[in-house]
């Protein structure tokens, strides 16, 4: 059985039915690419991973109380027990407790962003017919137009698929590139409101990515390198000017 990003993405927030919820789950006991998926959507790993590799050699014991399951929604279990499966469901909990209250939208779009390797990108469909319909659906839900046609002029970049995603609420789209070297990179725009406040182009290094974020009009947008070192101001130059306005 096949499942998209989108179902697993649902299956992670636990907003799935039983049903389909124990078919991912029968199937990611089989299917280690199908795991491999999962933990690429789930935001929480690289810093789950993080906290893991910092642990002393021998393993904490640690005691988790019985109310933890019944208090704890689906979303949370489910996170849990993709983090299990890789050996770290003490430390999952652990920092699920003491995670930062409030990460912004840039700041959870480059974790997504980071877990992507060359073999996330290679095996999307980027035919014309599947990029049409995407940017259908993106544009429709972002309400404004994506300049495709600059975007796959960008010097460098391989368009490979725009994805429609949300944060609190508010869609946010994920354009995805390769670079020439096969290395992810990724364009983001959100819509934030009429009243968002405008911001300035902000360049920094989010989740181990060269990232530069800023905001106008009621947009706020985000370009994502493939490492802390890539140069963004070619295709910054380009995008602040086509997206301005």
């Amino acid at each position: 059985m096949t499942f998209s990003d989108e179902t697993l993405l649902a299956y992670l927030e636990g907003t799935l039915d039983e049903a389909q919820s124990r078919a991912i789950e029968a199937a990611v006991e089989e299917d280690a690419e199908l795991e491999r998926r999962l933990m690429a959507l789930d935001p929480f790993v690289p810093v789950i991973q993080e906290v893991f590799e910092t642990l002393p050699a021998e393993e904490p014991k640690i005691d988790l109380p019985d109310p933890v399951e019944q208090a704890t929604g689906g979303g949370v279990l489910r996170l849990f027990a993709v983090a299990a499966s890789v050996g770290v469901a003490a430390v999952a909990l652990t920092f699920w407790a003491t995670r930062p209250a409030d990460l912004g939208w840039a700041q959870q779009a480059a974790i997504y962003q980071s877990l992507y390797v060359p073999e996330t990108i290679a095996s999307l469909d980027s035919s014309e017919a599947s990029l049409n319909k995407q940017f259908e659906m993106a544009e429709a839900e972002l309400g404004r137009s994506l300049n495709r046609e600059t975007l796959e002029s960008l010097p460098g970049l391989e368009l490979k698929r725009a994805q429609v995603l949300s944060f609190k609420g508010k869609p946010l789209i994920q354009v995805v590139f390769a670079d020439e070297q096969g290395q992810p990179f990724a364009f983001c725009i959100i819509r934030q409101g009429p009243d968002a406040p405008p911001a300035e182009i902000k360049q920094a290094v989010l989740s181990g990515l060269a990232t530069a974020t800023w905001a106008q009009d009621g947009y706020g947008y985000m370009l994502l390198g493939s490492s802390p070192q890539t140069d963004l101001q070619s295709e910054l130059d380009v995008l602040t000017s086509t997206f301005a306005g």
